[in-house]
């Protein structure tokens, strides 16, 4: 496996999961399949969207990388292996294009400080919460996974993950609740 889509794939599906449901992350966004928070035609994901297919949720992930590739590509202007394209895709798929377009880690990787760039992966791993800034310790992980990818390792298993045995209403229901009196 050396596409560097079908390496932050396999980032996106372990970090992500698979829901086949609508279900409210963590940051409070409408997703479905491996954290999308739209469909192939742009539609933003809502309470109402339909559930999908293991197999549609893999091809909006693909869909979804593909097109974080071409901006990628737009903002690096560096040469890049297949390992470090989909470590950044993953960054780019978890924290958007906007996040990896101002952050000190794309100035570092296009002045060709690469172990400077890589280390800045790592620092990626807080959240809002109540006003604070928290560590979060899936981004660690994730952050931590992506810093492997980049060195070449391949931290993840490259099968798609089986779709959550709960319903998506027990995961979230706080924050479907949540969002609902904040609407």
């Amino acid at each position: 496996m050396n596409d560097s889509i079908q390496l932050a794939a396999c980032l996106c599906r372990k970090f992500e999961g698979l829901r086949l449901h609508p279900y409210v992350c963590p940051a409070g966004y409408w997703s479905i399949g491996y954290g999308n928070r739209a469909l192939a035609n742009g539609a933003a994901v809502t309470a109402k969207t339909a559930p999908i297919t293991q197999q549609q949720a893999e091809a909006l992930l693909v869909f979804t990388l593909a097109g974080l590739r071409v901006k990628l590509r737009q903002l690096v202007r560096t040469q890049l292996s297949p390992n470090r394209e989909g470590a950044l895709l993953d960054f780019q798929y978890n924290l958007g294009t906007a996040a990896l377009a101002g952050s000190t880690l794309l100035k570092y990787l296009n002045a060709g400080h690469d172990i400077a760039a890589s280390d800045q992966l790592l620092l990626w791993n807080h959240m809002h919460r109540n006003g604070q800034l928290i560590t979060v310790p899936g981004l660690t992980a994730r952050r931590h996974a992506e810093w492997l990818l980049w060195s070449g390792v391949t931290p993840c298993d490259p099968q798609p993950a089986a779709p959550s045995p709960i319903p998506t209403d027990q995961l979230n229901a706080a924050e479907i609740d949540r969002v609902k009196e904040n609407a």
